[in-house]
């Protein structure tokens, strides 16, 4: 009986499974400065309620993309890992141009943009990667 494509365990590259943990660690991280104190993550924080809603809302968002992400760890299924990385480069893209877009794109915003590539060229090599795993024949 042939395995199902969608159920498969592909061999995932270590440095993918390492580059998965750090993504992890800095969701947590972010997660749980915005239950103790934002400003960790996040700068700046003036404490009123439309903040709070904000703040909690994007704690939830990465208490989601923890757990989703962990599965796709677990089940070394080369297109799982891919929806999670696709995912985690979108939230870090949109989080760039927020960066520029509040700093109104001076040249400080731009310059906080570029350091955004360091975690943007991973997610598309780690895709490129993966989806060359998933076209592969058992």
């Amino acid at each position: 009986m042939k395995t199902n494509a969608n159920y498969k365990r592909d061999k995932i590259p270590v440095w993918i499974n390492i580059l998965t943990v750090v993504v992890i660690c800095i969701l947590i991280f972010q997660m749980i400065s915005a239950f103790i104190n934002p400003s960790w993550a996040y700068g700046t924080f003036e404490n009123n309620d439309a903040n709070r809603q904000a703040i909690l809302t994007l704690a939830g968002r990465n208490f989601v993309m923890i757990v989703v992400t962990l599965f796709a760890l677990k089940s070394q299924n080369s297109m799982f890992l891919a929806f999670t990385f696709l995912m985690n480069f979108a939230r870090e893209f949109y989080d760039m141009l927020l960066v520029g877009y509040l700093d109104h794109f001076s040249l400080k915003g731009i310059g906080m943009m570029a350091t955004f590539l360091v975690f943007l060229i991973p997610y598309v090599i780690a895709l490129k990667k993966l989806r060359q795993l998933a076209s592969q024949k058992d």
